[in-house]
């Protein structure tokens, strides 16, 4: 079976959370035997390409809207779909590589691989949800400056959009099974599986792990985010009034691209020198050191406040076995381990600010996630009955 995968970002080399489910996606389908060609298209500001089939645009295009750069993702399914040169572009792929499967990772690309699809009669369209999108778009745009009634309309549109998505697809992937009882209901005659988010087995090697740990030289707490901004401001919420509760020599250790916006926020100001002060801000880092600092800490921070589907940064906390402070939110989809001795769930700032506080000032949680759940978040356990519905629709 011929596969095309087709995002709205390149997935070679996954940094954020929706390229590492793609990736991973993407890989045990090539396990299973299929033959996978990933294809990209994307705002070319935003990322390196990743092949020269890849589909960026630029801002010069009339599917470009500056004022909605935060819905980028939702441009660019307009472009796919509207504009003759890609959509051609997307056609010509399907047809070289004869594809019998056409997967869209989130909504956005769907109604280009619908467009695709028409024209290949016999080629099959699989929507892979990472959330329900407009329920969380309309939390960004609350956020935003678009006017109320310009908000309304952009909601109901990705709303459409998505339920057009789900009556067209001949199988949907969702992430929890919450998501999975919203798509039945809107369309209970589509085929659903639920797959979860997931994390690989840490490699990281223990010397690796020592010597973040000795140069640190205290207990720290670790909050790991991509670039996502209710992740930035779901940290100052779940902290605030700010970092005053760690003391001056303590830090937390900031890590992913959500370093880029974390000092931008509303909630950084009004402590802003303390919390400067209080933070290791570390950037980006590769999978291998990554898993070594989260492994290497005394606390894992998840503040979600907000966004559906459910949460990479929980499995790879949960992967790395030490103490865990989240939101209830946080550990949508992994409901199984809320009941770990190392899991501590706070939904309000003083709750959540406390414990981190008390996990602080007690000896280190050593026992690690038990094998026989740790396993039950990784790749290829929770892929595997998505994987095989793809291929009984070859059938």
């Amino acid at each position: 079976m011929n596969i095309l995968q087709l995002t709205n970002y390149p997935t070679s080399n996954p940094q954020h959370g929706g390229q590492l489910r793609s990736n991973h996606f993407a890989k045990e389908m090539r396990k299973s035997g299929f033959n996978v060609k990933s294809l990209a298209v994307y705002v070319e500001r935003d990322y390196e390409p990743d092949s020269e089939d890849d589909i960026p645009f630029g801002e010069e295009s009339s599917f470009w809207n500056s004022d909605l750069h935060f819905l980028s993702d939702y441009l660019t399914g307009l472009f796919a779909a509207e504009d003759e040169k890609a959509l051609a572009a997307i056609a010509q792929i399907a047809n070289s590589y004869s594809i019998d499967v056409i997967i869209c990772e989130h909504p956005w690309l769907m109604a280009a691989a619908a467009k695709v699809a028409a024209d290949r009669p016999g080629t099959r369209l699989v929507y892979s949800s990472h959330n329900v999108e407009f329920r969380l778009k309309r939390g960004v745009l609350k956020k935003s400056d678009v006017p109320r009634n310009e908000c309304d309309r952009l909601v109901a549109a990705i709303e459409n959009l998505e339920l057009e998505a789900t009556t067209c697809a001949d199988l949907v992937i969702t992430c929890t099974q919450a998501d999975a009882e919203y798509y039945r209901t809107n369309a209970p005659n589509t085929k659903i599986v639920v797959a979860g988010n997931g994390v690989e087995p840490f490699s990281c090697k223990p010397d690796r792990v020592e010597s973040w740990r000795r140069f640190i030289g205290l207990p720290f707490p670790a909050f790991v985010s991509s670039a996502h901004f209710p992740n930035a401001a779901g940290f100052w919420d779940m902290l605030a009034p700010g970092l005053t509760f760690l003391r001056p020599e303590e830090k937390v250790l900031v890590v992913g691209g959500v370093s880029d916006l974390i000092t931008q926020m509303k909630g950084f100001d009004e402590y802003g020198m303390l919390n400067r002060n209080r933070m290791e801000v570390m950037g980006r880092m590769d999978k291998s050191e990554l898993q070594a600092v989260l492994s290497a800490a005394h606390v894992i921070l998840l503040p979600i406040v907000e966004g559906e589907g459910s949460n990479l940064k929980t499995a790879e906390a949960l992967e790395a076995g030490c103490s865990i402070v989240a939101t209830s939110k946080a550990f949508r989809g992994f409901e199984q381990a809320m009941n770990l001795p190392q899991v501590h769930i706070a939904d309000d700032s003083i709750s959540f600010r406390r414990k981190v506080r008390q996990i602080l000032d007690a000896p280190r949680f050593t026992k690690g996630t038990p094998s026989e759940i740790r396993s039950q978040f990784h790749w290829h356990y929770l892929l595997r009955d998505a994987v095989a519905q793809i291929g009984a629709l070859g059938r």
